[in-house]
């Protein structure tokens, strides 16, 4: 997320929380979305940005955006967005993840 004038307050303060909760207790849904988008298998892959219509995954391969159907307007609609993403790419998922 590029901290500047455009980037939303709720966005700014809500931030580290999104990506240490997603990396710690989400790993699943960021990797299975980073395989259904991108068709990239990495356990290693990390929430590592965010931007109001999705979020940056660092991987061992690169850096890739991770696309929301829509832009978020509240950390709620964030959360909301998330969901739909694990519930999408729920196929994408593996046991070892």
């Amino acid at each position: 997320m590029q901290n500047n004038e455009d980037t939303p307050t709720w966005l700014i303060e809500a931030s580290a929380a999104i990506i240490k909760h997603m990396n710690n207790d989400h790993l699943d849904v960021i990797i299975a979305t980073l395989y259904g988008q991108h068709g990239i298998f990495d356990t290693e892959a990390k929430m590592s940005e965010l931007e109001t219509d999705g979020y940056y995954v660092v991987s061992r391969s690169g850096r890739y955006f991770l696309n929301f159907d829509d832009h978020c307007s509240s950390a709620i609609e964030y959360k909301e967005a998330l969901i739909k993403h694990a519930h999408e790419y729920k196929n994408y998922e593996v046991s070892s993840a």
